[in-house]
């Protein structure tokens, strides 16, 4: 499924859509216009598993569209322009739409990051006060911002300090390699084709700011019932493709490798980066049961305003449900 791929209207439907466009009248239930729920999203390990499970044909369901992104700047525009419901972004990014006004909910946690966000740099720079005076990219969303300042506070650098380049992570790879930056903020699987290229020290990661990159699932709050018919679906085919992922690796890390431009035991070390929690992690994070992920997002708005990444306030309140994931015993 894509953004290009139209599936005809079968010949009854067709007929119908016609007769409710031309002469039905707006009381007329059958005439109701049937929106697939359209989730946008870029290339991220934690994001595979629904593309896992699309192999299996395991997500047939004609009321989703999947629709890629070449970075996550364009999955927050779709959102804002309402081209699409859903999005998978880092819990940053929901909390800057969040405070555009955007009413959301996160329904589903895809992974937190341990070390798969990270900041590559020219070998001769190996510590991170060597970054006064270099050119450093990153694409200038939350998640980038956010990483360039944990990286100036470690390194006890200003932002006049250094050079900032805009990228959007389609940019990263060429910029590197026409030697354009001399730091680069990225993440997988970018970081790891960069890094097999040769000549790129890892600096900083995202171990160094654990519990605070959260990638996660999504949604207006304004679904159509077909819609969260639909997003209750999806969210059960991911769980059942990171069961099969956790049963079956060898295979299921072949299976991803080609869209992540990997080897399958480079997609197998991606994952030693991520954690990525089950229903029942989800569960409890998204219930409050386990408060790190609200104590996270009270962080992040907090690190979001000091560093003038929020123009208005958002409110965390009611922005997790678990209401669209599978039961589970607890």
């Amino acid at each position: 499924m894509s953004a290009q791929m139209h599936t005809p209207l079968p010949r009854r439907r067709f007929l119908q859509a016609g007769l409710c466009t031309i002469a039905a009248p707006w009381w007329l239930s059958g005439c109701e216009r049937k929106i697939p729920l359209a989730l946008a999203g870029h290339i991220w390990p934690g994001y595979e598993f629904i593309h896992l499970a699309t192999q299996f044909n395991w997500l047939n369901n004609p009321g989703l569209h999947l629709v890629h992104t070449p970075s996550a700047t364009e999955s927050m525009d779709a959102l804002r322009q309402g081209k699409v419901q859903a999005a998978k972004l880092t819990l940053d990014e929901v909390i800057r739409l969040c405070a555009e006004g955007l009413e959301l909910e996160v329904v589903l946690i895809f992974n937190i990051s341990m070390g798969a966000d990270v900041v590559l740099s020219r070998p001769e720079i190996t510590q991170l006060y060597q970054l006064e005076g270099k050119r450093v990219g990153f694409e200038k969303t939350a998640l980038g911002s956010l990483l360039f300042h944990a990286m100036l506070k470690r390194a006890q650098l200003t932002t006049e300090q250094v050079t900032p380049v805009n990228l959007t992570i389609d940019d990263h790879n060429q910029a590197w390699l026409a030697d354009d930056i001399d730091a680069l903020i990225t993440y997988e699987p970018v970081a790891t084709q960069i890094v097999n290229q040769g000549k790129a020290f890892r600096l900083f990661d995202s171990r160094q700011i654990p519990d605070m990159i959260f990638d996660v699932l999504v949604v207006k709050k304004s679904l159509k019932p077909a819609q969260q018919s639909a997003l209750k679906d999806l969210i059960a085919q991911h769980f059942n493709a990171l069961r099969y992922f956790n049963s079956n690796p060898m295979d299921a890390s072949h299976r991803m490798a080609d869209r992540l431009a990997l080897t399958p035991e480079q997609v197998l070390q991606i994952f030693r980066g991520l954690f990525i929690p089950d229903e029942l992690a989800n569960t409890a994070y998204l219930s409050g049961h386990d408060n790190r992920l609200a104590h996270s997002a009270h962080t992040l708005l907090q690190v979001m305003k000091v560093a003038k990444l929020l123009d208005a306030e958002c409110d965390l309140e009611g922005l997790f449900t678990n209401r669209f994931l599978p039961r589970v015993q607890q």
